[in-house]
């Protein structure tokens, strides 16, 4: 016999809230389509060619865990790769990456519309190329004189987990829901292996609780969020008409350098009291007809060119490719297609 309405069997709070969006979330059919995202472009790789022999059967184990609040993320594999310099990656298991993609278009569809309109970084529309021609149209003005880019510290790092909990949860009800993305924050903390980049007496060190995992989806998403309130501050009390984020480099243009100067003292103070700290050696004041260096490109008043790591990368794939050493005609298309959003503006 069915539960009804105002009888001891009708579902109250948490699992009143269950019904209208966590069974939806963890029903089969979406979790396939999640399953169909995690596995794009990521090649014949084992994990993914052995989920994909029987796609419904590891999907049903997840739909359990994830329904008997028995789901457990992890565990983590941690590896460096060599871009532009080092970077530590930390790659989850092909389960985790599913209940990722959930979460993910969950709070997307949710803070898409509260983002500023220069909130860029692993959002739709709002990739590198994105950013670059904003921040071109914003080097083609008269009165963009002057710019000043700021790099946050390891920033993935560094974030506090307690008000990032409270930020990520602000407009979830459901409690099945924000049980999970609180379990996804507390499956990461930061060791201890940059420590000695941080003063003792910092937030940074006095953190215990910090950081999300570098390279998965959710802290991709996790990271522009936290910076939301933060974003529209810069925007509102500052004032500032030319501001761009991509997760953690900031820039803002200004007609004057005295302007800039107390931006930075603002941000800086402001970015102290969440727990982060702006890298000393990676504050760059400079005039705008100098070009602005910004995510592998330059912008200038009338163009933007590739920068100096994306040319000295497409001549070395291209030599070795023309001695014959290996074929590198997949790499020198992507490095065309780069080249493709350069050059003049107007």
């Amino acid at each position: 016999m069915d539960a009804q309405p105002g009888t001891a069997a009708w579902p109250t709070g948490a699992a009143a809230e269950r019904g209208s969006h966590f069974l939806q979330l963890t029903a089969l059919p979406h979790l396939f389509q999640c399953w169909l995202k995690a596995r794009r472009n990521k090649g014949g790789s084992a994990r993914i060619q052995r989920f994909g022999e029987d796609p419904l059967r590891y999907l049903k184990t997840i739909q359990d865990q994830l329904r008997s609040r028995a789901y457990a993320f992890g565990p983590y594999r941690s590896f460096t790769v060599k871009e532009k310099k080092f970077r530590d990656v930390v790659d989850a298991p092909m389960k985790d990456r599913i209940v990722h993609w959930m979460l993910y278009d969950y709070l997307l569809s949710i803070w898409m519309p509260r983002f500023i309109a220069d909130t860029y970084g692993n959002l739709p529309g709002r990739g590198t190329h994105a950013a670059v021609r904003r921040l071109a149209n914003f080097c083609r003005s008269p009165s963009a004189r002057f710019v000043l880019q700021l790099d946050i510290s390891k920033y993935f790092y560094a974030v506090p987990h307690s008000p990032l909990k409270a930020r990520a949860l602000r407009y979830i009800g459901d409690q099945d829901i924000r049980r999970l993305i609180v379990d996804l924050i507390d499956s990461w903390r930061t060791d201890g292996r940059y420590d000695e980049l941080f003063p003792a007496g910092g937030a940074y060190r006095s953190t215990v609780d910090k950081g999300m995992p570098p390279g998965n989806l959710p802290s991709q998403l996790l990271a522009n969020i936290f910076l939301s309130d933060f974003d529209h501050w810069v925007k509102q009390d500052l004032g500032v008409k030319r501001y761009i984020r991509f997760v953690d480099d900031l820039v803002i243009i200004a007609d004057t350098a005295d302007e800039l100067r107390h931006i930075d003292r603002e941000i800086t103070q402001r970015l102290a009291e969440e727990g982060l700290t702006i890298h000393p050696h990676k504050i760059r004041l400079a005039p705008v007809a100098a070009g602005v260096p910004f995510l592998g490109y330059v912008a200038w008043p009338a163009h933007v060119s590739a920068g100096r790591y994306i040319r000295y990368r497409y001549l070395q794939r291209l030599r070795r490719h023309e001695s014959g050493a290996r074929d590198y005609s997949e790499s020198l298309s992507s490095y065309r297609a780069m080249f493709a959003h350069t050059g003049a503006t107007r």
